[in-house]
């Protein structure tokens, strides 16, 4: 019977999330459900239908609240999450996690605990919840009116990772931002200052010390006023040339706040100054994240993706799921989303005997003017035997055709494995399904297409102005 249903990287709110509508001009267009949103639902009532009931996992960037209207995001969600409800395909309640893009709704239920804590004279300072053990009752307002507000009962919000074990196999899932070295930066620079590596870290020091780095840059930066218009921040992180406009318009926005308020003030050489370090602290912060997994979009895994995976699993992973199993599982699979580029491989990795079996549930946004790449999306099945199998959902245009949705699976001699795929095979095949997939694969290529002209109308823009 099929358990559960995962998916990640909505990026609700920003301008080139298939989920929003984007009406003529290529500006953010009303709230209501997208076509990708409509036919994407008829995909999964097809597919699930309204026995088993599973529960949906949102595994983190369900809201994109970097530069994005958290209006617009909320209820753009909200429209994508109703139609997912009322197609009664799910059960009441529902599983999440945070990524770096909504990282403030583990933000606001971090401190919610810490103040239950201090009032009870209990634990204080919460930095992660366990994965496998039952968690704390930990309550992001946003996060709970935006389920309840879709239809659904309750949430289950754990951070930053999240876990099944059932005899002798699990499941651990992670929103995949912790593969990255750009999201470890306050971890790296203490180990900087306390000369060396620091052997025993653990999940909760890495959540805990980087938390704010992260809230500040990939999750709350929109509240800083750089620009009302996010479809222009978009593009300047999307494009070169509009990389280099915002970089002006940061450094001259610096320039004038900090100047007023050092010695020197009216010195024209002091306000360059500040421009040319602004310019350079955007490259060597923001250029970085121009430069991460999201955007490296003809590689599934670079080999430095690979390396942080390695690296995190290996070591505050493997600790945690220690702390929590008191055994490393035979059969582990492992579920992330964050780069976008949605695969499934088996990957070695120090401290596990055998083989990782790697599931990755792409992302539903355009990150680049290009097509053809290996940018897309994943819904991730996993059955009450933790069988696991991907339906890749969709790719960007290959010689402008989207594919059709097709299973992954990483095989198992196991006849419960076997049992399950060929159930999902038998129906993903018939003529009604079969239908629906190429209905839904033309609705995800028209809006490819419509968010590569819009991006490529602001890059002509930028270059004009």
């Amino acid at each position: 019977m099929l358990r559960y249903v995962c998916i990640s990287d909505l990026h609700a709110g920003a301008p080139t999330s298939l989920l929003m509508n984007l009406p003529e001009g290529g500006a953010i267009g009303p709230p209501e459900p997208s076509p990708v949103t409509h036919s994407f639902v008829d995909v999964v009532s097809a597919l699930l239908g309204v026995q088993d009931k599973p529960q949906l996992i949102l595994l983190g960037d369900v809201l994109d609240l970097q530069f994005s209207d958290r209006t617009h995001a909320y209820h753009n969600a909200q429209g994508f999450l109703t139609r997912l409800q009322k197609s009664g395909c799910f059960a009441d309640k529902v599983i999440a996690t945070a990524g770096n893009h909504d990282h403030a709704l583990w933000t606001d239920a971090r401190l919610a605990l810490d103040v239950a804590g201090m009032s009870s004279n209990g634990v204080t300072y919460r930095n992660a919840t366990p994965a496998f053990r039952e968690a704390p009752n930990a309550r992001s307002r946003m996060l709970d009116a935006l389920v309840k507000d879709a239809g659904f009962g309750d949430v289950d919000l754990r951070y930053p990772n999240i876990g099944f074990e059932k005899d002798g196999r699990a499941v651990l899932l992670h929103h995949g931002h912790f593969f990255e070295e750009g999201y470890l930066l306050i971890s790296t620079l203490r180990d900087i200052f306390s000369n060396g590596d620091r052997a025993e870290l653990t999940v909760a020091d890495i959540a805990g010390e980087n938390a704010g780095w992260i809230d500040f840059f990939w999750s709350t930066i929109g509240d800083a006023g750089l620009s009302s218009d996010a479809s222009d921040l978009y593009q300047n992180l999307l494009t070169s040339t509009g990389f280099r406009k915002l970089s002006a318009q940061v450094a001259e926005i610096v320039s004038a706040e900090l100047g007023e308020k050092l010695p020197l003030a009216g010195d024209l050489r002091v306000q360059e100054v500040l421009r040319i370090a602004s310019r350079v602290l955007l490259d060597a912060t923001v250029g970085k994240y121009r430069d991460t997994e999201r955007f490296a979009v003809i590689e599934s895994l670079t080999t430095k993706g690979r390396d942080g995976f390695a690296s995190f699993m290996g070591g505050p992973i493997r600790r945690q799921i220690m702390d929590e199993l008191g055994h490393v599982p035979d059969d582990l699979t492992v579920i992330f989303g964050h780069t976008h580029k949605p695969f499934s491989e088996r990957m070695k990795v120090s401290g596990f005997d055998v083989p990782l079996k790697v599931y990755n549930t792409g992302g539903w946004v355009l990150n680049d003017p290009r097509l053809d790449t290996k940018e897309g999306a994943a819904m991730v099945l996993i059955d009450d035997d933790l069988n696991v199998v991907a339906l890749r959902l969709f790719m960007t245009p290959q010689a402008g055709i989207v594919p059709l949705a097709y299973l992954e699976v990483l095989s198992e001699p196991r006849a419960s494995m076997q049992a399950f795929v060929k159930d999902l095979q038998a129906r993903k095949a018939t003529p009604d399904m079969q239908r629906i997939l190429s209905d839904f694969a033309e609705t995800v290529r028209v809006a490819y297409v419509d968010r590569q002209a819009m991006l490529l109308d602001l890059t002509a823009q930028g270059v004009s102005s």
